[in-house]
Order: C-alpha cells, then sequence, then structure tokens
C-alpha cells in the first residue's frame, strides 16, 4: 500500500469531511484517575495543548535525539544510550532493551538505524518476501525511536491507535457495502490492541482491525500507514499543526473510548 493510495481510500470514504467535524467536537469530563483527573477538551486539538506526559525531558533533548539518530558521525555507543534514553522516557525498557543491545553487541545498531531511516521516507508499505534476509523491528519501545528519526512519523501505541481507529469509523454505518469493502482494505492493515487493564482501547471486531499486538513488518507498516493518515488529514484540510500536536492529542483522546464514543 502507499500513501497516495491511503489518501484515495480516506477520500472515497468521506473520511476528511467527517474529522473536520470532529476537530470541534467537545471531549468533557474526562477521568483519566489520580494523576491527572478530570479533563475536559473544547477540540481535537485542546487536547494536544493540555498534553502532559513529556515528564522531565525537555523540547531540547527531543532535538539532539533526532540529531544524533540522523548523524552519520556518531557511534554505536552514542546511538545506544540515545535509543536506551528514549525507552526510558517512554517507560518502555522492559522487553526492548534486549532487542536494542543485540543489535549493538553485533556492531549493527548503527546500520541498522540508518536503514530504518531511509525506510521512513518511502511512501509504500514493506513487502515481506523483500526483507526474508532482514529484521525489522516494532514495538512500543521502537515506534518511539522511528518518531525520533523521523518527526512525520507517529508514535503509534494503543492510545494513538485507539483514538485513530475511533475516528476512522465515526461515518461506517453511513457507507454504501462498496465502501465498507473499500473500508476494510485500509483497517485490515491496522491493529486493534488493547492497553491498561480496564481502559477501553478496542473498537468492534466489524470492522477490520487486526485484534492482536503490532511486531515485525506488520507493525512496521501499520506505524507508516497511521502516520500518512495523519499526514494526508493534515495536508488534505490544511492543518497548521505538526505531527506530534496530532499524536500528542489522539493519545490523550485515546486514554479510554468508553468515555468518548457517545460524542459527535
Amino acid at each position: 500500500m502507499t500513501k497516495n493510495q491511503v489518501d484515495t481510500i480516506l477520500k472515497s470514504l468521506g473520511y476528511y469531511d467527517s474529522f473536520k467535524e470532529l476537530m470541534n467536537q467537545t471531549y468533557l469530563d474526562i477521568d483519566y484517575g489520580k494523576r491527572l483527573g478530570v479533563i475536559s477538551f473544547d477540540s481535537i486539538f485542546e487536547a494536544d495543548h493540555k498534553y502532559a506526559y513529556n515528564g522531565d525531558v525537555g523540547i531540547a533533548q527531543f532535538q539532539e535525539w533526532n540529531i544524533i539518530l540522523n548523524s552519520k558521525y556518531v557511534s554505536e555507543e552514542q546511538i545506544l544510550i540515545v535509543c536506551l534514553k528514549i525507552f526510558d522516557w517512554g517507560n518502555v525498557l522492559t522487553g526492548n532493551v534486549k532487542s536494542v543491545v543485540n543489535l549493538y553487541e553485533q556492531k549493527k545498531l548503527k546500520k541498522y538505524i540508518h536503514k530504518v531511516t531511509e525506510l521512513l521516507t518511502f511512501q509504500k508499505t514493506l513487502e515481506k518476501p523483500n526483507f526474508i534476509n532482514d529484521t525489522i523491528l516494532w514495538s512500543s519501545g521502537w515506534t518511539k525511536v522511528y518518531s525520533f528519526i523521523n518527526p512525520d512519523i507517529l508514535i503509534y501505541d494503543s492510545r494513538v491507535s485507539a483514538f485513530l481507529n475511533f475516528t476512522l469509523i465515526r461515518n461506517y454505518n453511513s457507507l454504501s457495502e462498496n465502501q465498507k469493502e473499500i473500508f476494510q482494505k485500509l483497517s485490515n492493515q491496522l491493529f486493534n490492541f488493547s492497553g491498561a487493564l480496564g481502559r477501553e482501547r478496542k473498537v468492534a471486531a466489524l470492522y477490520g482491525f487486526k485484534n492482536q499486538h503490532p511486531k515485525g513488518i506488520d507493525g512496521f507498516n501499520a506505524n507508516l500507514i497511521s502516520s500518512w493518515i495523519t499526514q494526508c488529514t493534515k495536508e488534505r484540510l490544511g492543518i497548521n499543526k505538526s505531527i506530534r500536536s496530532f499524536e500528542k492529542a489522539f493519545f490523550m483522546l485515546g486514554f479510554d473510548l468508553k468515555q468518548i464514543k457517545d460524542k459527535g
């Protein structure tokens, strides 16, 4: 699948008009628990402004990580340290340390990062037969690394995925049978995965999203497609926001779908 194909599908489904309506929808009294309490948003992008998860890491540090990951003149050690810092920032050290340390010990980490940097710019999903002898990593940690390599790539986690899927299914019931078939060509490439216990992150199975946790090339491709959806939406609607703004808004609003699904 290509970015242009994603754009064509979204246009044929009326997604851009639907998203435009959602932009100014209010999301009232979302209960985030003890840490953040109850928060209301007057629009999707007010959720970006009220994003509260950067911790102690500032913009300057984020920019430094981007520079190191994109440099040809850094060492394996420098890249390892940045990856570990990103995993730590995202609270995803567990389960991700082994993969990055393995690449480092094999002296393949720098090469892998440079390869992925190129793949993230392609406007076409990866085809498995072309990567039989290559490992493509995808996890809750690696999606964060990829986002720091390329600012147009979403961090594709359960919360971002949840709200993105929510926007996609909004006018599903008004689609024709032919449009529903087209819809599933897109949804079949994306994931419907659970997050924290007690939080609703999944949409109904009938929409055709993959009901499992993404990994490998399938996860990488879903990360690309989700990023293209936001890129195309930004471009088609002339939204003067960064992909990071979409990501932060989706992260906040994807916390618990049962608290917002009656909106709009």
